[in-house]
């Protein structure tokens, strides 16, 4: 009912259960909850974020952009790096993980020059955990 839908319904109950969560966590566990107002303004606060992130797109929607499928090698790279370079990657603005192929992790890329679009240089340069 409420998944995948943001509207002011959706808004009002998720400020109705940060108050109901702050609450029952009071009563329950005695620990020091902030105050209605801190808690509401904390709430309207997050959303708020969430629209700022979202408007940052609006660049991408109305500029001038090319998307590239592009590859980063993975040979010799055990099975949990590959899992975190395809996250760390996906985490990466303007770059989504789509496949791995052949040692290679496949990804979606998009810039404001085609070349770039389609390379994969500087697509991700950094170290891998396990």
């Amino acid at each position: 009912m409420l998944f995948n839908n943001l509207n002011d319904e959706t808004i009002i109950y998720g400020i109705i259960a940060v108050i109901f969560s702050r609450w029952f966590t009071y009563v329950f566990f005695g620990k020091k909850v902030k105050g209605v107002t801190e808690t509401f303004v904390y709430a309207i606060a997050t959303i708020l974020n969430m629209y700022r992130e979202a408007l940052k797109f609006i660049p991408l929607i109305f500029g001038k952009n090319y998307s590239g499928i592009t590859y980063y090698d993975v040979k010799g790279k055990s099975n949990i790096s590959k899992v975190l370079i395809a996250n760390s990657i996906t985490l990466t603005p303007k770059t989504l993980y789509v496949s791995e192929e052949e040692d290679k992790l496949i990804i979606h890329r998009i810039e404001n020059d085609p070349k770039k679009a389609y390379s994969n240089k500087n697509l991700w340069d950094g170290e891998e955990f396990g």
